[in-house]
């Protein structure tokens, strides 16, 4: 009997542990649950964000390519013949106007040669005088009077090489430029292939580009082509297009295209890289910051603001200037547009407007 008790009580114990134990689970789930579920008035919260509001900016139509960048003439400057330098008369960097003297070669020869030359022209022009004089009188023949025209004819050929000759050996600039490297001393020997310097018109620089095929009939001369270089980052340099191409490369399926810009304070040299724009046409477009702009994937949009709500938008969107992107398909120009904050927002989700967040861009 008392056995018996006992393993009723005993089964008694089990039973209220058992029920405890589903009691407390279920008490320390729905705690938990509680716990993890924001309270309907934390899901209310509004999102702090800034606005702006899209507004009528000129976009353009254009292509970008890359160039380098080279004087409209630029040119080494070599002697035609061989000799002893005997004076340097230009300094490396210096500016120099057409026919400025460069170098001078040993020219004693030369000058000796000319004065021969001069001489016997001198003696074939009194001779050639004395012939037709005496051809007047009819006291001289025709065949002498030939013969003295040859000669002095051949006189002022020898005195016209003997002078050519003279000048190469004087090196001059053949137009206004500015010099490069000037390496060569007196008393040097030079030869034709010897490169003196480097002279360089710096007033206008050219720009060749390449762009494809599609864009043939719509370059022409007179075409606006803007450039910034590395060596500027901050600027943009202006020039026009002044020659296309005739016809598109067979391997490439692009065409050349040659630009020029004015270079009047010479910061612009030879080789440097340039990034090119060329513009065909402008036009009117919405335009919004960079910043208010979100993609997922190809998906493109934005959030707009109405009656305290943030609203997703789909967009499309067109060019850039700037900062700033052309939308062409899913804003007007009244709609409020999010550009901060939006990481933290969802559709129909609430929203407080910051007056301290700066709308940049389109003020």
């Amino acid at each position: 009997m008392v056995r018996a008790f006992k393993i009723i009580f005993g089964l008694f114990v089990v039973a209220g542990l058992a029920l405890a134990g589903v009691f407390g689970t279920e008490y320390l789930l729905s705690t938990q649950s509680s716990a993890s579920q924001p309270s309907q008035e934390q899901q209310q919260r509004a999102t702090l964000v800034g606005l702006t509001s899209p507004e009528q900016r000129e976009f353009a139509t254009e292509v970008s390519a890359v160039g380098t960048i080279m004087p409209v003439r630029n040119v080494d400057i070599s002697p035609s013949v061989s000799g002893r330098v005997t004076e340097v008369a230009a300094e490396s960097g210096a500016e120099v106007q057409e026919g400025d003297l460069l170098l001078q070669l040993d020219a004693r020869e030369q000058r000796a040669a000319l004065r021969s030359a001069e001489a016997t022209l001198s003696e074939a022009r009194q001779n050639l005088d004395r012939i037709e004089q005496l051809a007047d009188a009819n006291t001289a023949a025709e065949q002498q009077l030939e013969q003295a025209r040859a000669a002095f004819a051949r006189a002022e050929g020898e005195v016209m090489a003997a002078e050519a000759a003279l000048e190469d050996r004087a090196l001059s600039a053949p137009f206004d430029g500015t010099l490069g490297f000037v390496d060569t001393d007196p008393g040097a020997y030079v030869t034709p292939s010897t490169v003196v310097t480097r002279l360089s018109d710096l007033s206008v620089m050219q720009v060749d580009l390449s762009l494809p095929e599609r864009y043939f009939r719509r370059v022409s001369p007179g075409q606006t082509v803007e450039l910034t270089v590395p060596a500027y980052p901050d600027e943009t340099f202006s020039g026009e297009v002044i020659v296309r191409d005739s016809a598109v490369a067979s391997g490439s399926r692009s065409f050349d295209v040659r630009a020029e810009v004015s270079n009047a304070d010479r910061r612009l040299v030879g080789g440097m890289f340039a990034q090119t724009r060329v513009v065909f046409d402008t036009y009117e477009g919405l335009a919004v910051p960079d910043d208010a702009i979100i993609s997922e994937g190809a998906r493109t949009f934005v959030y707009t603001v109405s009656e305290g709500q943030a609203n997703r938008r789909t967009v499309a969107l067109g060019g850039s200037a700037g900062s700033l992107t052309e939308v062409t398909d899913g804003l007007e120009t009244g709609d409020r547009v999010v550009v901060t904050g939006w990481d933290n927002l969802r559709d129909g989700a609430p929203v407080e407007v910051s007056e301290d967040v700066a709308r940049e861009g389109l003020e």
